[in-house]
C-alpha cells in the first residue's frame, strides 16, 4: 500500500516539478530581456589541417557537488530543461555517441520508468490469499538525474595558436530500478551539445536551447548566467573517467583500477593535469 502511494505521489509531484523550468523569470522590478534576446556565438571554423593535437575526453559533472548546485536550481533545474525538450521534440534523443541512432519519443517516454511490486490480499477471510500487483512509477528528472556524461575533445589549433575544448555530447544518466533492484547508471540518452548551420539537425541541439535558459549566479542576481555560459565557461566541476585509447576502455576497465577507486581517481588527475601542462608547454615566458 506503502508503495502504492508512493507512485501516486510521484504523479503530483512530476505535474509540479516539470512546470517550473521556465527559462526566463521576470519576478524583478524591472523587465528582463537580456536572456530571451540573446542568440548562440558560433565557433570559430576549424580545418582538418590546422588541427595539430586532438585528444577526446570523456568527463562525469555530477549536481551533488558543491560548484554544480547550481544546475538544480529549483526555478531552473537543468535536468527538467532536457528532459522536456525532449518530449517537445527540440531535441533529439540519440541512443549512443555516435549520435547516429536515436530514439523514438514513444521509447524515451518509457526510458527510466521503475517498476515495483505489491502483495495486495484478495480475501477478506483468509489475508494469505494475495496476488502480485507491478506498479509503474513515472521518471521525475529533478530527483532520478544527478549525473552528466560529457564527451568533449581537446584540440590544438595551430593556425590560431590556440588550445581550446569542444563538448560534443552531453548524456543525463540515472539508475533503473526493476522490481526494487537498482541497476547501475545508465544514460537516459546522448543529446548533441552543438551543431553546425549545414547539419540536418541545426538548431536542434544544447546550445540553441541552453541559451535562453538561466542558471543561477551566485554572485549577482542582476547578471544571471545561461546554460550556454556555464558550459561554455567551464564554471562546471567534473572528474575524468576515460581518455582515448587503443582499448576503448573507461578508466576502471582497466585490471589496476577495477576494484581500486581510489587509483581511478588518481589517474583521472593525472591525465587532468597532463591535459593542463600540455597547454601550458605551448607557450614560453
Amino acid at each position: 500500500m506503502k508503495k502504492l502511494i508512493v507512485s501516486i505521489l510521484s504523479l503530483s509531484l512530476l505535474a509540479s516539478f516539470s512546470s517550473k523550468a521556465q527559462g526566463v523569470y521576470d519576478d524583478f522590478i524591472y523587465n528582463r530581456q537580456a536572456v530571451k534576446e540573446r542568440r548562440v556565438v558560433p565557433w570559430p571554423y576549424l580545418r582538418e589541417a590546422d588541427v595539430m593535437s586532438s585528444r577526446r575526453i570523456m568527463r562525469i559533472v555530477d549536481i551533488r557537488e558543491k560548484p554544480n548546485q547550481p544546475m538544480a536550481w529549483p526555478k531552473n533545474p537543468l535536468s527538467v530543461i532536457m528532459y522536456n525538450a525532449v518530449l517537445s521534440g527540440k531535441m533529439v534523443p540519440y541512443i549512443n555517441d555516435s549520435l547516429t541512432s536515436q530514439f523514438s519519443l514513444e521509447e524515451f517516454a518509457r526510458r527510466g520508468t521503475d517498476t515495483s511490486y505489491q502483495e495486495t490480499p484478495i480475501d477478506p477471510n483468509d489475508p494469505t490469499i494475495t496476488r502480485m500487483d507491478t506498479l509503474v512509477n513515472p521518471f521525475i528528472p529533478e530527483l532520478r538525474i544527478t549525473k552528466y556524461r560529457i564527451v568533449e575533445d581537446w584540440i590544438f589549433d595551430k593556425k590560431l595558436s590556440s588550445y581550446y575544448v569542444r563538448i560534443i555530447s552531453v548524456a543525463p544518466q540515472f539508475k533503473m530500478n526493476i522490481g526494487g533492484i537498482e541497476l547501475p547508471e545508465q544514460d537516459l540518452c546522448v543529446l548533441k551539445y552543438h551543431a553546425s548551420d549545414a547539419a540536418q539537425d541545426a538548431g536542434r541541439d544544447l546550445r540553441h536551447l541552453f541559451v535562453n535558459y538561466e542558471v543561477f549566479n551566485r554572485q549577482n542576481d542582476a547578471a544571471r548566467l545561461t546554460y550556454d555560459d556555464w558550459f561554455e565557461q567551464r564554471l562546471f566541476s567534473s572528474y575524468i573517467i576515460k581518455q582515448s585509447n587503443e582499448h576503448d576502455n573507461k578508466i576502471k576497465e582497466y585490471d589496476e583500477f577495477k576494484d581500486n577507486g581510489v587509483a581511478a581517481l588518481l589517474e583521472a588527475d593525472r591525465i587532468k593535469q597532463e591535459l593542463f601542462e600540455k597547454e601550458h608547454d605551448l607557450w614560453e615566458y
